[in-house]
């Protein structure tokens, strides 16, 4: 083989190398997206949940204790740190007292729920409905988020994206760790 043909072949595998890295990062970019447009639905759904809740505490339909914890648990998770609109800027601190006020809003409705339960079959309790299809949103919700996160994480442990530093300044992405109730909701 000549010179010529050595540098082509060089060139070839450059520009292919150059193809495999945009598109690897073109992909994490996406994949960076996407738990970031998860995490913001993830945020919407928990506070239409706190919001539910603290309706259904000051509805009437509850007993004025089961109505107090509620409400508490309701405004905690209101008054919880929000996450900012770019995941870069959110701490450990925020997201671990942000996910401390969520599982005792769960914890709360694990309680309240199945005792109102009783009250919707005589004269029909909206409230009670509204806040288990939130609390059930937040499940799902939650679901996708971390599903994003793990999918995010797996790529960014790959050798060619740490060599390549594919992922710039970005924040790793963590999961959203709290006690979301699932299993308490589902019938």
């Amino acid at each position: 083989m000549t010179s010529l043909a050595w540098a082509l072949l060089a060139l070839l595998v450059v520009c292919a190398l150059a193809g495999y890295l945009s598109a690897t990062a073109q992909r994490l970019d996406r994949l960076h997206h996407r738990v970031e447009t998860s995490r913001a639905g993830l945020e919407v759904e928990l506070t239409r949940r706190a919001s539910a809740a603290l309706e259904l505490a000051t509805s009437g339909e509850l007993d004025p204790a089961t109505s107090l914890i509620l409400a508490d648990a309701a405004t905690a998770s209101l008054d919880a740190p929000r996450t900012p609109a770019a995941l870069r800027d959110a701490t450990d601190a925020d997201d671990a007292a942000r996910w401390a006020a969520e599982s005792g809003l769960s914890r709360a409705l694990a309680v309240v729920l199945p005792a109102a339960d009783g009250l919707g079959e005589a004269g029909g309790a909206p409230a009670t409905g509204r806040v288990g299809d939130a609390a059930h949103r937040v499940a799902l919700a939650r679901r996708f988020h971390n599903d994003a996160v793990v999918q995010t994480r797996r790529l960014r442990a790959k050798r060619v994206v740490r060599w390549g530093r594919l992922a710039g300044h970005a924040r790793l992405p963590e999961t959203a760790d709290f006690d979301d109730g699932a299993s308490s909701y589902d019938s």
